[in-house]
């Protein structure tokens, strides 16, 4: 056994000594008026091995990469060949540069000249690089691949804007792919690493920019929020469940040493809330439950998470309460001719609707035309003619949640928690962990179709609606079947569904600027999907 480790650890062991280091990426990318991107990459490395260095660009859709140059340390312009052989030798390659065209996109090449210490500049312009959606303009690129043949020590990313200063006024940027952290200040956006990158880290950067700062050459069907969704599937930006209390101590005492009591008292103000809603001081000690939160009402649930969990997704209260109304029979599902679903009104009295479901309802009629039958996009184009309908009702969410807190003797005074109202939202938190950790636990749950069909709204809720419902389905087909969604395909096609309309309705709080999120800080190993001009690989070969 022990030669068997050896043999597999020592071939990793000396790649990892022979591999070629990279010290440093720098990268400034500025965005010109015609929504081009001009990007200058500055490669420190220090190679050993292979005769050239290439930069993968894939996923290139409507973007087009043209102007290719490069220069070394010594100030020398490298020779642009064209078409690229990447068959020639180290001496053949010295001082040239071109291009490898793949099916969906190109490989940018240069030759190394020679091992050792080298720093390349390597300059493109990629025409269309701005994304321009029916609500915002954006950019979506991966400006560092994972799977490089070296794990950069340090990265450091600036995208600027000519002849615009970029702020939180008409800017909101997320970073993906890297430990590190992304901000906004004087006038452009910067993204850099904290640590060392893994074999499998990237950096990807989404922008979003007001529009009328760049032209519109590259239209794209769709709000900015279907693509903001996109990249933040399997993205966490909240290590909340993860805090110490020392750190946040440390956090504390940093505040009133840096930023005066304020900073503090935001601090203890946060605790304070949590405490008076929980009954509890550490989050951390609430375990999972089976036990459906305040009754199943998903209204008065979601206003305990808005609360407590600040950096929750935002936008999933609407999907949970459409998969709540089809549940409870004031909605159906059909297909049409294609197996697409579609939301059809069932005409029953709706006077067991509470307010703001009764609104939900009511716009997806309106929605719906002539018909009376909600197709697929069709709630997304009417919300983009009716922004301030939408806002309102979103406005509204809270006081009918108060409302029925109040009514339900959970919150009977102002906004203090009863005992019994503090165990309910325990339970809100203590059931979101047991929905994303059930298949750990040993006992069997309950298999009451009921029972199921509370854990999809709930997860619908939590954002983890179709992990639940792969997971349901695993457990015991014949049981899902007898849901309201009847096999897991429609489940799916139904929680898809419901999460656009839901981003839909979000698009009112995108448009005045209060999204969550966008404002700079850490950024997230995970997610980042739907970006261009990136790849996996790339570096010395």
């Amino acid at each position: 056994m022990r030669r068997l480790l050896l043999c597999a650890i020592l071939p990793l062991v000396a790649w990892t000594l022979s591999a070629t280091g990279i010290r440093d990426i720098d990268i400034r990318v500025t965005l010109l008026p015609d929504g081009s991107a001009r990007v200058v990459e500055v490669w420190d490395i220090d190679a050993d091995e292979g005769t050239e260095w290439y930069l993968v660009k894939s996923n290139l859709d409507a973007i087009t990469i043209r102007d290719f140059s490069v220069q070394d340390e010594s100030g020398a312009v490298f020779s642009n060949i064209g078409t690229w052989d990447v068959d020639r030798s180290l001496g053949q390659k010295a001082r040239k540069c071109g291009v490898v065209t793949k099916r969906n996109g190109v490989e940018l090449c240069w030759g190394l000249g020679s091992y050792g210490h080298h720093v390349y500049t390597a300059s493109y312009t990629m025409d269309r690089a701005i994304e321009n959606f029916d609500d915002f303009d954006a950019l979506h690129l991966q400006l560092v691949s994972p799977g490089l043949t070296g794990r950069p020590e340090h990265v450091h990313a600036l995208v600027e804007a000519q002849g615009q200063v970029l702020s939180e006024d008409n800017c909101r940027v997320w970073g993906f792919g890297y430990e590190g952290t992304t901000s906004m200040t004087e006038g452009h956006v910067e993204a850099v690493s904290t640590g060392r990158f893994r074999s499998n880290s990237a950096l990807i950067l989404l922008l979003r920019f007001d529009q009328g700062l760049f032209a519109r050459n590259n239209p794209v069907d769709e709000p900015f929020e279907t693509r903001l969704q996109q990249a933040m599937e399997g993205a966490s930006f909240d290590d909340d469940d993860e805090e110490d209390e020392f750190v946040g101590l440390f956090m504390t005492i940093l505040g009133v040493l840096s930023f005066g009591l304020p900073l503090a008292g935001a601090y203890w103000s946060d605790r304070r809330r949590k405490k008076k809603i929980l009954g509890l001081k550490n989050i951390k000690t609430i375990d999972w439950c089976r036990d459906v939160p305040f009754g199943g009402n998903v209204l008065e649930s979601n206003y305990v998470l808005a609360k407590i969990d600040t950096n929750r997704r935002s936008d999933t209260l609407a999907g949970a309460l459409i998969l709540r109304m089809i549940e409870q029979g004031y909605l159906s599902i059909r297909k049409d001719a294609d197996e697409k679903v579609e939301i059809c009104f069932s005409g029953r009295d709706l006077s067991g609707l509470g307010a703001c479901e009764l609104g939900l309802y009511q716009m997806m009629q309106e929605a719906s035309g002539s018909d009376g039958i909600l197709q697929d996009k069709e709630f997304s184009r009417w919300s983009r003619r009716h922004t301030s309908r939408v806002e309102k009702w979103t406005k509204t969410q809270e006081t009918d949640a108060k409302a029925a807190l109040q009514a339900d003797g959970f919150m009977p005074a102002g906004d203090n928690f009863s005992p019994d109202g503090q165990q309910q939202a325990r339970n809100v938190l203590g059931f979101r962990k047991f929905l994303k950790d059930f298949t750990l636990v040993d006992e069997r749950f309950s298999q009451e179709v009921a029972v199921w069909n509370d854990y999809l709204v709930f997860g619908a809720l939590y954002g983890i609606a179709d992990k639940v419902a792969r997971e349901l389905k695993d457990i015991d087909p014949k049981i899902f079947e007898q849901t309201v969604y009847r096999d897991p395909m429609t489940a799916r096609q139904v929680i898809f569904m419901t999460r656009q309309m839901s981003t839909a309705i979000t698009n009112a709080h995108v448009r005045s600027g209060q999204s969550a999120g966008g404002f700079g800080g850490s950024a997230s190993f995970g997610g980042g999907g739907g970006f261009h001009g990136g790849g996996f690989g790339g570096g010395a070969r």
